[in-house]
C-alpha cells in the first residue's frame, strides 16, 4: 500500500474534526443556547464519532493490516505510545485544571488514587470524558489478529458483520474499560475496515458522488425520524460523498488544520474551555463568542503542534501523539 496521503481522506478527516469542534463549542449547557447552536450541536453528535470510527478502520486496514512490516507486537507498541500516553497526559491535565478552577467547570473532580484509577478504568467518568474514544480505538487496534482472521474469508466477513451489528444494538451497558461503547461503535470501525479492503465502494463514491450525496441525505432524514444508527449512516454517506466532491473543486479545503486532527482532538477542548471562561467575564456578543470558541478549538492545537514540531523534542511530541523528525547527517 502507498504511504502518501489520500487527499479525499484528508478532506474527510478535516470535515469530521470540524464537527467534533462544533460539538464542543456550546458556551453553556447543551440545549440552553440559541436555536442555531442547538441545531449544530445535535447535528454533530448524530454522526461525527461514528464517522471517525469509519476513518480509523479504513486507515488501520490500509496502513497496518494490509501493509508489510507490521507484526502484532510492533503495532501494539506503536498504538499504545500514540494513544495511551497522550490519554494519560491529558487526563492528568484535566484533573489539574478542574482542581485549579473549580468554579469554572461543570463537573467537579478531586485528585485522588481512586479518581485516577476510575479515569483510566472508566474514562467516560473521568475529568475528560472524551478519552473514551481513545480507549475504544485501543481496543479496536488490539483486535488486529481477529480482524485479519475475519477478513480472510468473505463468508466469515459477512457473518461477522451481522454479529457486530447485533452487538451495536444489544451490547452490555458497562463503563468498565469502556467495553460498552467499544462494542457499540465496533460496527463503524468494521465498516471502515471493509471500505479499506474492498476498493469497489470507494471507486463508486469517487465516480458518483452526487447520487451518493442524495442517498445519504434521504438516509439521514429517515434516521432522524426513526433510528439514530440510520442517521449516523446517512451522515457518513453524506460526508464521504462531500469529500469526493470537494476533492474535485476545492482540494485544499481544511488544509490549515486537517493534518493535525488528533492534536485538535486532544487539545481543542482545553482551548474551548478557556474561551468559555473568558466570555463569562467579558462582554462579547454570543455568536462572536461561539465563533471564537470554534476557531480556538481548531487553531490553538495546530499552533502548539507546529511549535513543538519546530522544537523537535521527542518526549514532548509523544505527549500529543506525534514523533520527532529524524535528523539527517
Amino acid at each position: 500500500m502507498r504511504k502518501e496521503k489520500i487527499n479525499w481522506l484528508s478532506i474527510l478527516q478535516g470535515w469530521t474534526m470540524l464537527w467534533v469542534v462544533i460539538g464542543h463549542a456550546p458556551l453553556g449547557e447543551p440545549g440552553e443556547g440559541p436555536v442555531w447552536e442547538n441545531f449544530l450541536y445535535h447535528t454533530a453528535y448524530s454522526f461525527h464519532m461514528a464517522l471517525f470510527m469509519v476513518i480509523s478502520g479504513f486507515l488501520f486496514y490500509r496502513t497496518r493490516i494490509a501493509a508489510e512490516g507490521w507484526s502484532y507486537p510492533k503495532m501494539l507498541k506503536d498504538k499504545a505510545m500514540r494513544l495511551l500516553l497522550p490519554m494519560a497526559v491529558f487526563t492528568l491535565a484535566a484533573f489539574a485544571l478542574k482542581i485549579l478552577f473549580p468554579a469554572e467547570v461543570s463537573r467537579d473532580s478531586s485528585l485522588s488514587l481512586g479518581a485516577l484509577l476510575e479515569a483510566f478504568i472508566c474514562p467516560y467518568n473521568g475529568p475528560l470524558r472524551e478519552m473514551w474514544f481513545i480507549m475504544s480505538l485501543m481496543w479496536m487496534f488490539a483486535l488486529m489478529p481477529l480482524w485479519r482472521t475475519i477478513l480472510s474469508n468473505r463468508y466469515v466477513t459477512a457473518l461477522s458483520f451481522l454479529v457486530i451489528a447485533a452487538l451495536h444494538y444489544f451490547h452490555p451497558d458497562t463503563e468498565i474499560l469502556n467495553i460498552g461503547r467499544t462494542l457499540k461503535y465496533a460496527v463503524w470501525f468494521f465498516l471502515g475496515l471493509l471500505l479499506g479492503k474492498y476498493d469497489g465502494a470507494v471507486a463508486f463514491a469517487r465516480r458518483y458522488p452526487l447520487p451518493l450525496l442524495a442517498a445519504g441525505i434521504v438516509i439521514y432524514v429517515l434516521g432522524l425520524n426513526f433510528d439514530e444508527t440510520l442517521a449516523a449512516l446517512g451522515g457518513i454517506v453524506i460526508s464521504i460523498s462531500l469529500a469526493f466532491l470537494l476533492d474535485r473543486v476545492w482540494p485544499r479545503v481544511f488544509s490549515t488544520f486537517r493534518d493535525y486532527t488528533y492534536q485538535i482532538f486532544l487539545m481543542g477542548i482545553f482551548a474551548q474551555v478557556a474561551v468559555r471562561i473568558l466570555v463569562k467575564h467579558i462582554q462579547v456578543p454570543y455568536p462572536a463568542a461561539w465563533f471564537i470558541c470554534l476557531l480556538a478549538g481548531l487553531y490553538i492545537p495546530v499552533a502548539v503542534a507546529i511549535l513543538l514540531k519546530r522544537l523537535n523534542f521527542d518526549p514532548l511530541l509523544r505527549c500529543i501523539g506525534m514523533k520527532a523528525a529524524k535528523s539527517e547527517k
